[in-house]
């Protein structure tokens, strides 16, 4: 009985030790996907616009999932679209031409992700052109992923003007 009450006591010991790194390394994992997620979605959208020479936006997601939203809180999933006729919403949807094209849900509450400009200006569209080149002023965008936990560390996909995707 005292053999197995050691034993128990070490296992306890070694899960205490463990809980904490194995919650670090879920919300890093979690954190790290959606960077790859958002990374890989501004490069569809970029490939999109030089594919279909028309216009595409990466923006903020209204409620529905079926078009951009004024809001600047990008927590609440993002959707990309082509905007053909640039009056920055999405154009309407077809049998041989769905829009938008990617729909991302909200985000887990445990990350944070910011989007400024090269004004330090809150934004909530990304804009591609036909050339591939950032619409609007062709100002560098940033978008920044954080998480709420202790110890997080932010990491940033920018979108030079030039339609140049780097993630960080």
């Amino acid at each position: 009985m005292i053999e197995l009450l050691i034993v128990v006591s070490i296992a306890a010991i070694l899960a205490a030790i463990a809980v904490p790194t194995l919650r670090d390394t879920l919300n890093d994992f979690r954190q790290r996907s959606a960077l790859a997620q958002l990374a890989s979605d501004l490069n569809q959208a970029r490939g999109e616009a030089i594919k279909r020479n028309s216009r595409v936006l990466v923006c903020v997601r209204n409620t529905a999932g079926t078009d951009c939203s004024a809001s600047t809180n990008w927590l609440t999933g993002w959707v990309a679209c082509t905007d053909a006729n640039s009056d920055n919403a999405c154009d309407t949807s077809s049998a041989t031409s769905p829009n938008p094209f990617i729909v991302r849900p909200a985000l887990d509450a445990s990350l944070t992700l910011t989007a400024l400009d090269a004004s330090a200006a809150a934004f909530s569209t990304i804009r591609f052109n036909a050339n591939s080149s950032q619409g609007a002023g062709n100002s560098t965008a940033t978008l920044t992923l954080g998480g709420t936990w202790s110890g997080a560390v932010n990491h940033t996909v920018t979108v030079a003007g030039t339609g140049h995707i780097a993630k960080q």
